[in-house]
């Protein structure tokens, strides 16, 4: 467990909620439990943190407070174990968030995943494209004027960018190298991140409701297996939902069900929730299963997330193949063509 950064990832925080709540369920005390955490950390970071929990526990502070003070968690998750520990849930709510963060982990390595395959084709295509005006159109152009001839205006204006960059090669790779650092810079810092994800929610608008919907339906569940009632598990769980359309329907939704229409009617009319989904809801609340509907519906948004990530990279690996063999084509046909011509003409 890492603590070089402000929060801890996703998968850090569900495994300390997996590893809390297990010591928790066992009767062992909590400021017990973190020293057994501590004693099994390897990294001196990790040791630290847990220390710093440790100490706000010896003086008399709740958990969640001891973990607000070492600024490693998030408030929606300190929040939560403040509401545990005082409806004497804590147990429930630590199983509730590893549950809770393992998803948003899956979600990432998805993101992530579909992200760098495309990132590294496009690497490819470009790194071919340099290779053919670099290097191989010069090859071509000398071979045309030992015979008399000249290259195509589309060869030839390939061949000159290929001169240009590769006379400006230093530049090249100090502009490359910056734009590099400014895309690591913006995912390091919070500002930069959110340029990211609104830039992303644009292109990508039914990934990015989809996986908003999800993280919004696990965010209830989760409130809902805590005790929380379903109005006041809204108004916890809208600060979690960071895309805008989302956001506006969530909106609307609390604003419903202060008026005193039922979850399920508000959910249907925000479009928060589908009319199946919906119905789902309404034979949850009438059997007292709210809790692990809200879970159901949850890991669906989760698999539907995947699902689409799976769909788009299907269509982007064969379009940028067919991209990169027409570009690769023309440049090579303008080249060859010409050479046609010129050795007919010879012969």
């Amino acid at each position: 467990m890492s603590t070089n950064k402000q929060t801890l990832s996703a998968e850090e925080l569900s495994a300390f909620s997996a590893q809390m709540a297990l010591t928790v369920k066992t009767g062992i005390p909590l400021a017990e439990a973190v020293m057994i955490l501590r004693d099994d950390a390897g990294a001196s970071a990790a040791k630290n943190l847990f220390d710093g929990i440790l100490e706000g526990l010896d003086a008399g502070e709740p958990l969640a407070e001891a973990l607000r003070r070492t600024k490693a968690f998030p408030g929606y998750m300190t929040q939560m174990i403040e509401i545990g520990e005082a409806s004497g849930r804590l147990d429930q709510v630590l199983d509730s968030l590893a549950g809770y963060y393992a998803r948003e982990d899956n979600i990432g390595k998805s993101v992530r995943s579909a992200v760098t395959y495309p990132a590294i084709m496009l690497a490819i295509l470009v790194a071919i494209i340099l290779i053919l005006i670099i290097k191989v159109l010069p090859i071509f152009n000398e071979v045309f004027i030992s015979l008399g001839g000249d290259l195509s205006p589309l060869a030839r204006g390939a061949m000159d960018v290929g001169a240009a960059i590769s006379a400006y090669s230093v530049g090249v790779i100090i502009a490359v190298a910056a734009v590099a650092a400014a895309l690591i810079i913006m995912r390091a810092t919070k500002a930069g991140r959110a340029i990211q994800r609104r830039a992303a929610q644009k292109i990508f608008k039914k990934l990015s409701l989809d996986m908003a919907t999800g993280k919004f339906a696990s965010g209830i569940a989760l409130m809902l297996a805590s005790g929380i009632d379903v109005g006041r598990a809204v108004e916890l769980t809208l600060p979690l939902v960071d895309n805008p359309v989302m956001n506006e329907r969530v909106t609307a939704l609390k604003d419903l069900i202060e008026q005193g229409k039922s979850f399920s009617e508000s959910a249907v009319e925000t479009r928060v929730f589908t009319g199946l989904e919906a119905r789902l809801l309404t034979l949850g609340f009438k059997s007292g299963d709210i809790d692990a509907v809200m879970e159901r519906i949850a890991q669906d948004y989760e698999n539907k997330t995947d699902e689409r990530l799976d769909n788009l990279i299907s269509v982007i690996e064969p379009t940028m193949v067919a991209v990169l063999c027409v570009i690769v084509g023309l440049i090579l046909l303008s080249a060859m063509l010409p050479l046609l011509a010129v050795m007919t003409s010879i012969v």
